[in-house]
């Protein structure tokens, strides 16, 4: 639809004060909010077409703060209506800058982690006053996108030529991935053909036979071992089945990495492990043993410690797995949930299409060890590959037979 010239004007000129009195309040509505935003030590300087002025968003300090006309680390190029749509909580950032809809100079990739959360506040802030919010329609991206390689600056996670085999049998043979910061990216194919196995090269469980694994641009093959167990304490795991300790209750399950990995006492471990528990609907079961729960709870148990560092990288091992339709939706939606919540990437392994498109903004298909085709979710979607049609729709007919 085509803005009048009088309105688009009338935009440009309120759009700055407008941002920054939505991310002002948005700011004021969770003290967990301001210091989880604070992890990305990061300014960022939204700038509005017509406007003259930036609205300087401090994510540097202890105290994030919005300022005018301050300097910044990253600078975000808006339009009035793509300010609008920001004030709102209804731009999705991660999708627009790696679309090309939004430009972004600067390292902008924890910026982008962070933004999920901050979007959930300025959508909440938006509904209390009364705006008409609709979910953001993602935006459509030029046709490179779907297949051509990603900014690397925006990745939370690459791979290049990543080749694994098992003896006579290839697993993993070249497989480039991309995953950009910010978003939920389900990495989707048939069974068998090396998703799990990529997870593990991922945390570095597993080393690869050939190429490259690298977080936010590192390269797992230069670090030390030392550093490479720094950076799990990064990435959360939601294993298939949960994973959770049989001798130890939900509660100590999901407080195990907080004794590990910090200095917290107990009261504080306890109020961090008690909010993640709420969060996932378990803190009646907080004191249950693993075998008193059925498979959905084991699963959101997993999920629950899987976040419980606040980590800024999550990756769900066929999180679906043994679970009905109902229960993979209601999964779904917690997924989605959390990271509105909390952030980072989320990366989903799965062979379930539904789940898929309930959640994902970014999309791979993998298979026989390779991504075959990869993009912001509606592109993916709306692929015409031979098949990526036949695994989406499920029919028998296509390049996928029994024994491929």
């Amino acid at each position: 639809m085509t803005v009048p010239v009088d309105e688009r004007m009338r935009r440009e000129v309120a759009g700055a004060d407008r941002l920054a009195g939505a991310l002002e309040a948005a700011l004021r509505t969770d003290e967990g909010l301001r210091a989880r935003l604070c992890h990305a030590r990061t300014s960022v300087a939204f700038r509005l077409a017509g406007d003259g002025r930036a609205v300087t968003l401090l994510l540097d300090r202890d105290e994030p703060a919005v300022v005018l006309d301050e300097p910044a680390e990253v600078t975000v190029q808006l339009d009035g209506a793509a300010a609008e749509r920001l004030a709102e909580g209804r731009l999705a950032l991660p999708a627009a800058v790696v679309s090309g809809a939004v430009r972004a100079e600067g390292p902008a990739l924890r910026l982008l982690e962070v933004e999920p959360m901050l979007r959930t506040a300025l959508r909440a802030v938006a509904e209390e006053r009364g705006a008409p919010v609709t979910q953001e329609t993602r935006p459509a991206p030029p046709p490179a996108t779907a297949a051509g390689p990603l900014d690397p600056s925006l990745l939370a996670i690459e791979t290049r030529d990543l080749r694994k085999a098992f003896g006579p049998t290839t697993v993993l043979s070249g497989l480039d991935l991309q995953v950009p910061a910010g978003v939920v990216s389900v990495v989707l194919g048939p069974s068998g053909t090396g998703k799990s196995v990529l997870l593990q090269h991922v945390i570095g469980l597993m080393r690869p036979d050939g190429g490259e694994v690298l977080i936010r641009g590192r390269a797992l093959s230069r670090m030390s071992r030392a550093e490479v167990l720094d950076l799990r304490s990064e990435i959360g795991v939601m294993f298939q089945d949960g994973a959770l300790f049989s001798a130890m209750d939900v509660y100590d399950n999901v407080a195990f990495p907080l004794r590990q990995h910090t200095d917290l006492d107990e009261d504080e471990v306890r109020q961090v492990v008690e909010r993640h528990l709420a969060d996932v609907g378990l803190l009646g079961a907080a004191h249950r043993m693993p075998n008193q729960l059925s498979g959905g709870m084991r699963k959101r148990a997993g999920l629950a410690r899987a976040l419980v560092m606040d980590p800024g990288i999550v990756l769900c091992d066929e999180p679906d797995s043994g679970l009905d339709p109902v229960r993979t939706a209601l999964l779904g939606d917690l997924l989605a949930d959390q990271h509105a919540q909390y952030g980072g990437t989320m990366v989903v392994v799965t062979h379930d299409v539904a789940l898929a498109r309930r959640i994902a903004d970014h999309v791979s298909i993998v298979w026989r060890g390779q991504v075959l085709e990869s993009g912001l979710a509606d592109a993916v979607f709306a692929s015409e590959t031979p098949f990526v049609r036949q695994f989406l729709s499920g029919t028998a007919r296509g390049p996928l037979g029994m024994d491929a």
